[in-house]
This record gives structure tokens, sequence and C-alpha cells, in this order.
């Protein structure tokens, strides 16, 4: 190995040690006032707790130094509620993205349930936890959402993984059956594409550290996100959910298939 090469893992490590560090101190700074407000607000939660992920997320894309711009043809939608957010998923970064822009809560693993300090806070904020291998669970997870989701910004990755654009993992059609259980709700496909995404993208196998280190690197982090048209109930008629998902699925890749 060259001294170039060495060098650039040591800065690499530097910048991971240094950002890893400050976004956990601001975790322990901000966590128990956050856990305060949402006990002591515990009927209003739902509203509260996403405006207060949202503010730590737009802190922790400031540490990661992310920039943050808007796709051609991008719509803000004027319905703010009873909302699904349909992406790809590239990074952890997404999280904090979506959160940051929309005030969005997830649908999320249920490992991330027992994590300290943060599963808690993501339960008091409304969070939907599911057991990725039960087929019976995901069905009771899509049902929770048809009923719970009035009110709210959820966000789901339909891929079910973190993935580079050359992956190209299709698209899970469960989530598509809501609309078809509560008519009142929309889907809002949304297009997520990293000019670093060769250097950012999580793939497997690489661990999450190792993920970090790459995304922890690098000086300046730039993503374009494409808002696309809402799916609403008119949609569906005389298609099924699975031909809902492809087009859904065509739509959130498209953009992808261009250079930033």
């Amino acid at each position: 190995m060259t001294k170039p090469e060495q060098g650039n893992i040591q800065n690499s490590l530097w910048m991971f040690y240094w950002k890893t560090a400050l976004c956990l101190i601001i975790t322990f700074i901000l966590a128990p006032f956050y856990f305060l407000i949402l006990f002591i607000f515990y009927r209003w939660r739902y509203g509260i707790g996403p405006k207060l992920v949202q503010f730590y997320s737009k802190v922790c894309l400031s540490v990661f130094r992310v920039k943050i711009e808007y796709g051609a043809d991008s719509r803000i939608p004027r319905q703010r509620k009873d909302l699904i957010i349909v992406s790809n998923h590239v990074s952890f970064l997404d999280i904090f993205i979506l959160s940051a822009l929309f005030g969005s809560v997830f649908v999320s693993k249920a490992e991330v349930r027992y994590y300290p300090i943060i599963g808690q806070i993501a339960g008091l904020a409304g969070v939907i936890f599911f057991e990725r291998s039960s087929s019976k669970e995901r069905l009771r997870v899509i049902n929770t959402i048809a009923g719970g989701c009035s009110g709210r910004i959820l966000a789901v990755f339909p891929q079910g993984t973190t993935s580079g654009i050359q992956e190209k993992i299709s698209f899970n059609r469960g989530i598509f059956k809501v609309v078809e259980l509560n008519p009142n709700i929309s889907l809002l496909p949304v297009t997520l594409h990293y000019k670093e995404e060769r250097e950012i993208a999580w793939n497997k196998p690489q661990s999450f550290k190792e993920n970090a280190i790459r995304v922890s690197s690098q000086k300046k982090i730039h993503v374009r996100v494409f808002l696309h048209d809402p799916v609403t109930i008119e949609e569906y008629r005389e298609k099924t959910a699975s031909q809902i998902c492809k087009a859904v699925e065509q739509t959130v890749l498209s953009p992808l298939q261009t250079d930033y």
C-alpha cells in the first residue's frame, strides 16, 4: 500500500470518528428532552414526534454536509396528511433526507425498537415496527398502515434494502395494497438521486461501519430529490396492486438512468 493510499484511509477514518462522535453527542443531548416531551405530551405524540425527528435529521444532514436540491418538474404535494412516500433506498442518509423534507415517520425492522434510547423515541414518535421474516406480520403491518396513516406522513422503501443504481432491485408489492384498504391514502413516488452514489451506496455484504466510513469521507454529498405525481385510488381502476407497483417502480427508478 502506498503512502497516499494510507493517508486517504487514515483521513477517512478520522472523518468517520469525528462525524460519528458529533452525531452521538447531538443524540445524547437531544434524546432526554425528546423523550420527556413525548412522554408529557403523549396524547399528541404522533403530531409532535415527527417534528422533533425532522429537526434532528436536519442537524445530522449538516454534519454529513448533504446538499439537497429538487429535480426538474418536481411538485410539492398539496396533501400533507394520509400520505405514504415510496422511495428508492441507497443509504442510511435516505432516512434523514425524507424526514427533513417531509417530517415523515417510517416503517422499520423490529430490531430498531430495542436500540437504546433511539428505539424508545422512535416508538413514541409513531414508527411502525415489523418482523421481516413473517408473512403474517407483513399483513398485520399493511392493515396497521391502512388504519393508522390518518393525519400522518409515512415513508417506506419497497425495495426492502439499500442498493446502488446497478443493482436494480424490484419493489415489493405489499405496501401498494394499502390504498385499496384505505382509499383516502395517496402514494407519493420519490426518487433520491445521489451525485456520489457510487461512493456512498450501501451494497451487501458491506457492513454498516464500512459504509459509514465511505459516507463520512465525502467532503460534500449532493442529492437531487424528484417528487412525482401522487398515486390515488383513481389510478387503481381496473388495475391490480402488482400493476401499480410496477408502474411506480418505473417512475421512481427512471430518473436514475440519467447522469446527475
